[in-house]
Parts: structure tokens; C-alpha cells; sequence
């Protein structure tokens, strides 16, 4: 057994899941074999703790590295962040700056909210649109995180998320009054998805779903879902 199979086994016993995300667990690619930790990471090649190196061919941080690991220009301006001070009871400025660029870039916004992760993101999106709808109901499709109104899904049929997320996921320790909440459909099945709103039209007000993932967008589809 490598030296990251060996330590991800210690990390079970002292942490909730093994790993801080979903996402990285070495049982969804080679389970005890999975070298799980890496010692150095540029451009798309790895070192694992045993010094094995290894190429990135497609997952890349789960995404988040699009210009490679360790990539030098982003490095650079890290470490004269870090120089200046990365922590202040003040606002950093470059956050507006940020917020001007990304309307920029994506015109049919008109402001901007910054959060930590992919999860929160979502968590944030469909706060806003139950407010502003004044409706409680949410149809997803897709992945969208670990918080309890997407979760809460599985409280109607552990099964919900197979196709969504993974099967058979628990959903202990959820609130049983959020029973019905989430209502789930698959891509590219608008009859499916018109059949939840028809039936909830009173109580649906936010539809949420991943344009693509691993394929082609389906534009007939996501012009019907508009």
C-alpha cells in the first residue's frame, strides 16, 4: 500500500469522511491505492508522498486550476498579497475592482456577491430566489453541494440524487419539515421538469440546474427551461 493509501486510512479516524471535500475521496477512483496526497503539484504534473510522478489529465484541482498547478504569474501575486497582508479589519479594494470585471464579462448581471465556494454560491442564489419570489419550492437538476435544502431532496426518496450526485446518500440529520422542498429532474426531460412546476405552481419559485457538465449544453432544453 503507498504512502498516501496509508495516511488517508489515519485520516478516516480523525476526520468526518476522510477529506475536507466530497469531491477528493480516493474511493471514487482506486480505493487503498489511490496515492490521495500530493507532495508538489506544477503545470499538470504531481508528486505523490512516495515521489511518483504522476500527470493531471482532466480533474485539475476539480477545476479550479485552469492555468495548471503552481502556475508562476499566479504564485507571484499571491506571495505580494501575502507580503502586504492578506488579513485586515478593512475591506479589500481589489473586491471592487473584481465585481466591476465580472459584470464586465458577464453583462446580464448587475451586481455581485462574493463566496468561499461552489456550495455557498448556490446556497446564496437560492436564498435570493425564494425571497424574491416569495415561494419556498426548488426544482434542481445537477450538482449543487452538501447544504440542507439541496440534500433535503432525499428525504422524499434516498434515490432522488442517484443520477445527480451519488446514490443512496443519508439524509440524517436533515430537518423533516424540509420534506418536498427539493424537487428533482433530469437533463434534458423539460416533460419532467413542466410536470413539477404544473404540480407546484403555487409553491415553486426557483429552478437551478448545471448548464452542462462533462458534455455538449443541450440548447433546445435550456431555452425551454427559460
Amino acid at each position: 500500500m503507498n504512502s498516501g493509501a496509508v495516511l488517508y486510512a489515519k485520516a478516516k479516524t480523525i476526520i468526518p469522511g476522510g477529506t475536507q471535500l466530497l469531491s477528493k475521496r480516493p474511493e471514487m477512483f482506486l480505493p487503498e491505492q489511490w496515492p490521495s496526497y500530493f507532495k508538489e503539484a506544477r503545470g499538470v504534473e504531481i508528486w505523490d508522498l512516495d515521489n511518483i510522478k504522476y500527470m493531471d489529465m482532466g480533474i485539475m484541482g476539480i477545476g479550479t486550476c485552469s492555468l495548471g498547478y503552481a502556475n508562476p504569474d499566479v504564485n507571484q501575486a499571491v506571495i505580494n498579497a501575502v507580503e502586504r497582508g492578506s488579513m485586515c479589519t478593512l475591506n479589500s479594494y481589489e473586491e471592487v475592482e473584481l465585481a466591476e470585471k465580472l459584470i464586465e464579462l458577464h453583462p446580464y448581471t448587475e451586481m455581485v456577491r462574493f463566496s468561499r465556494t461552489g456550495g455557498e454560491a448556490c446556497s446564496i442564489a437560492v436564498r435570493i430566489g425564494r425571497a424574491a419570489s416569495g415561494k419556498s419550492k426548488v426544482a434542481i437538476c445537477g450538482y449543487h453541494g452538501w447544504h440542507d435544502w439541496y440534500l433535503a431532496t432525499n428525504l422524499d426518496n434516498s434515490d432522488n440524487l442517484k443520477d445527480l450526485l451519488l446514490p443512496g446518500l443519508n439524509p440524517v440529520g436533515l430537518p423533516a419539515a424540509l420534506k418536498e422542498t427539493a424537487l428533482p429532474f433530469h437533463y434534458g426531460n423539460i416533460d419532467e421538469l413542466e410536470a413539477i412546476v404544473s404540480n407546484n405552481k403555487d409553491e415553486i419559485g426557483v429552478i437551478i440546474l448545471e448548464v452542462q457538465r462533462g458534455r455538449e449544453a443541450d440548447l433546445p432544453f435550456l431555452r425551454r427551461v427559460r
